[in-house]
C-alpha cells in the first residue's frame, strides 16, 4: 500500500511539472522512487540483511583513493567511511595529485599520522586521474584492491560483503556491487543501480559495473594499471581489458557504495564532460580490434543516453536462413515475405516457409508467392507444433545463421538482418533477439524476456517507449537478457545443433525460453538488440492464449514442463537483479 501511495505522489508531481500523461506514467514506472521515499525503503531492507562474522579467508584489501582538490566536507566523510570498515584486514592507499587546496594536504597528513593502515603518495606534479590512481596502486600491498572516489561513501560492511563473496568463490578476479546516488549534501540516497551479473554485451554498451569494484591486484599489475589515454573512462577501459583475460567476474547484489552528486561531475550528468564521449568510443574501438571483431561504433540516437555501441559486421559468405512456420494465413504471410524482400537486409539470406497443412487453395497461394521470390516451401501436414516446424525448417537451411521468424512480423530498418547476424556470429553469443512493436503507435511487445518468480515475462510489455529511457537504457542499447522471444530469434546453425534445436514436447509456448536456457547452460550469452525494431501483429495466426481458458491451462502445463527440463532456472535470472520486484519483468524496485 505504501509503495502505491509513493508512486501516486510521484505521478502527480510529474503531471504538475508539465509532462504528458504517457510520459508521467512511464517515468513513474521506470525512473524509480523519489529520493526520500527510496532512502526509507532501502534502509528498511538493508537492516534485514545478515552480515558474516567469521571468514576463513581474510586477504588484505587495499582501498585505492585518487585525490585532487576535493573539498574537506566531501573528503573527510569518504575517508571516515573507509576507515570504519567492519572488515579489518585492509589499508587505505591515497595518492594526492599535487593538490593546491591546503585543506587536502592537512587532512591527508592528519589521517596518515592517526592510522597505521593509511598511506599517502604525494605526487610532485599533476598527472590527472589515471596516473594519480596508478600512484596509489604503487604503494598498495593488498592481494585485492577496492576502487573508491574521493567524494563517495562506503557502507561499514562493504568490504566484508565483498570478501564474503571471495570466500564463497575463491577463483574470483573481480567482483562488483550495486550502488546508488547520494545528494551533494549527503542527506538523501536515491536512484539505485541494481545491476545484472556479468553481462559482456551490456558492458560493451554501458559501464555498469562501476562501484564498488574489488579486483585482484595481480590482474591489475598484469594489465599495466590504468591507461591515461582514457582519462575519465579509465576504469571502463581497465575492466574491458580485464574481461579479456579472465571470466572470473562476480557480483554482490547489495548496495555497498554511494556515489555523490556534485555539480559538473559525471555522477550528476553522463554528458557533463565531452571528452568522456571520445574516451568511451575509442576504448571500445580498441577492445574490438584486440578481440578481432569487425564492427563499427554508433551512438544512441536519443540524446539523453550518452552511450555508444558496436554494430558487428557480417562476411560476404554469410547466409541467413529465415525459417517461417505458417498455415492457412496467406494475407499475413504475404505482408511478412514482401517486407523481407523489400527492406535492405545487409546480408545474404534465404527464406524457408514451413507449412503444416494449409488447404489446397492457400497452399497454391503460398507456392505462387514464394516462387515469385525464389523462396523455399516445405509442406508437411502435422498437428501444430511450433518447435517441430522450426526444427523441420532448420533441417532444410543452407545458411550458417538461422532466424526463426513468426509469419505475423513485418520487418523494417535498413540492415536489420545484418545487425542481428553480425552479433549472432560472436563465439560467446547464443540467441539474438530484437525489439518488437505492436502495429499502432510505439507500444512494446518484446524488449527481452525476464525469468521472474511468476515465470517468463516480457520486459516493458505494452509501454510506449518513444523518447523514454527504460531501466538503464535497455530499450535502446544492446543488453544481455536470459531469454529473447522466438517470434524473431537468431542463432548460428552450429549452436542450434549443439543444443539439439527446439524442445518438441513444448509444442506452442516456452519453446523459445527452453532454447535460450539450453544456450545459457552451454555457457553462451543471449542478447537483445533494440536498435533493430520490427512490427509484430502478435498471435494473428493463432489468437492470444490469455483469452482462452483451455489455452491458459496448456500454457501452465508447458511452463511446468519448461522447469522440469531446466530446474536450475526456476525463479533465477542472472540478467535481472534480485532486489527488483521478482514477480514483474518491468525492472521495478518495490
Amino acid at each position: 500500500m505504501r509503495i502505491c501511495f509513493v508512486r501516486l505522489k510521484y505521478f502527480i508531481r510529474q503531471i504538475f511539472s508539465g509532462k504528458s500523461l504517457r510520459e508521467s506514467w512511464s517515468r513513474t514506472l521506470f525512473y524509480g522512487i523519489k529520493p526520500i521515499e527510496y532512502d526509507d525503503l532501502v534502509r528498511e531492507r538493508e537492516a534485514q540483511v545478515p552480515h558474516p562474522t567469521d571468514l576463513s579467508y581474510q586477504p588484505l584489501v587495499s582501498i585505492i583513493i585518487p585525490v585532487y582538490n576535493i573539498e574537506d566536507r566531501f573528503l573527510r566523510p569518504c575517508l571516515d567511511s573507509c576507515m570504519e570498515q567492519t572488515y579489518k584486514n585492509f589499508e587505505v592507499c591515497v595518492s594526492d595529485d599535487n593538490s593546491s587546496l591546503e585543506s587536502v594536504k592537512k587532512t591527508l597528513t592528519e589521517y596518515e599520522e592517526k592510522y597505521e593502515n593509511f598511506h599517502v603518495f604525494w605526487r610532485k606534479e599533476n598527472g590527472r586521474i589515471s596516473e594519480n590512481t596508478n600512484s596509489a596502486l604503487s604503494i598498495a600491498k593488498g592481494e585485492f584492491i577496492a576502487l573508491v572516489d574521493d567524494d563517495d561513501l562506503l557502507e561499514p560492511y562493504s568490504l566484508l560483503e565483498m570478501v564474503r563473496y571471495i570466500n564463497e568463490h575463491p577463483e574470483t578476479d573481480m567482483v562488483y556491487s550495486d550502488e546508488d546516488m547520494l545528494t551533494e549534501d549527503g542527506s538523501r540516497r536515491h536512484d539505485p543501480k541494481f545491476k545484472p551479473d556479468w553481462s559482456p554485451d551490456s558492458f560493451m554498451s554501458i559501464m555498469y559495473t562501476c562501484h564498488l569494484c574489488v579486483i585482484r591486484k595481480s590482474i591489475v599489475d598484469k594489465l599495466g594499471g590504468f591507461d591515461k589515454r582514457f582519462d575519465g573512462a579509465q576504469d571502463y577501459d581497465l575492466v574491458m581489458r580485464l574481461s579479456e583475460i579472465t571470466e572470473n567476474i562476480g557480483h554482490v547484489p547489495q548496495i555497498l557504495y554511494h556515489w555523490r552528486e556534485i555539480q559538473g561531475s559525471t555522477a550528476l550528468d553522463m554528458g557533463a564532460k565531452e571528452y568522456l564521449k571520445a574516451a568511451s568510443e575509442n576504448l571500445k574501438k580498441e577492445a574490438l580490434e584486440r578481440r578481432g571483431y569487425k564492427a563499427h561504433i554508433v551512438w544512441c540516437p536519443l540524446k539523453e543516453v550518452v552511450q555508444c555501441f558496436p554494430i558487428y559486421e557480417t562476411d560476404d559468405d554469410d547466409l541467413v536462413s529465415i525459417v517461417i512456420p505458417s498455415k492457412d494465413n496467406f494475407k499475413v504471410l504475404k505482408r511478412c515475405i514482401d517486407s523481407i524482400h523489400n527492406v535492405p537486409a545487409g546480408v545474404k539470406f534465404e527464406v524457408i516457409v514451413v507449412d503444416n497443412g494449409s488447404n489446397d487453395k492457400n497452399k497454391a497461394k503460398y507456392q505462387k508467392l514464394l516462387e515469385s521470390y525464389g523462396d523455399s516451401y516445405v509442406y508437411e501436414p502435422l498437428k501444430f507444433n511450433f518447435s517441430r516446424m522450426c526444427n523441420i525448417g532448420a533441417s532444410h537451411a543452407k545458411g550458417n545463421i538461422i532466424l526463426f521468424l513468426n509469419d505475423d512480423i513485418k520487418v523494417a530498418g535498413d540492415g536489420w538482418l545484418s545487425n542481428m547476424a553480425g552479433h549472432a556470429k560472436l563465439p560467446y553469443v547464443g540467441a539474438v533477439g530484437c525489439k518488437l512493436y505492436y502495429p499502432k503507435g510505439c507500444a512494446v511487445q518484446h524488449c527481452g524476456v525476464v525469468n521472474t518468480a511468476a515465470g517468463p515475462g516480457h520486459a516493458f510489455y505494452g509501454i510506449e517507449d518513444k523518447d523514454i529511457v527504460m531501466y538503464g537504457g535497455r530499450n535502446l542499447l544492446p543488453y544481455n537478457f536470459s531469454v529473447v522471444t522466438g517470434a524473431a530469434l537468431m542463432v548460428t546453425a552450429d549452436k542450434f545443433k549443439e543444443v539439439g534445436g527446439f524442445e518438441e514436447t513444448l509444442t506452442i509456448a516456452y519453446n523459445d525460453v527452453a532454447l535460450c536456457f539450453s544456450l545459457l547452460e552451454k555457457g553462451y550469452k543471449n542478447v537483445l538488440r533494440p536498435d533493430v525494431a520490427l512490427t509484430h501483429y502478435e498471435s494473428v495466426s493463432r489468437g492470444l492464449d490469455d483469452k482462452d481458458s483451455e489455452k491458459t491451462k496448456r500454457r501452465i502445463a508447458e511452463m511446468e514442463r519448461l522447469y522440469e527440463l531446466h530446474p536450475a532456472m526456476k525463479g533465477f535470472d542472472a540478467c535481472f537483479n534480485p532486489n527488483l520486484k521478482n514477480d514483474s519483468a518491468d525492472f521495478r524496485y518495490e
